[in-house]
């Protein structure tokens, strides 16, 4: 029980920050509506397939030492 708890003050934590961030973008003459589809952009091109790999190499030394 108090990993759970410790889980939902970090959502909350995280969900702060980036509201904050949010609301604060326009003042540094950032358009946010444009951030999202850009991050989304970099996350997919750049994150996610390290990622991927990451899990696909476990998955395959998992099945390796089977």
């Amino acid at each position: 029980m108090k990993n759970h708890n410790k889980l939902n003050y970090t959502f909350l934590v995280i969900i702060l920050i980036i509201a904050t961030n949010y609301l604060l973008l326009p003042i540094f003459n950032i358009n946010s509506a444009a951030l999202l589809p850009h991050t989304v952009h970099v996350a997919t091109t750049y994150i996610l397939p390290w990622i991927f790999l990451y899990w696909f190499i476990r998955l395959v030394k998992a099945i390796e030492s089977k």
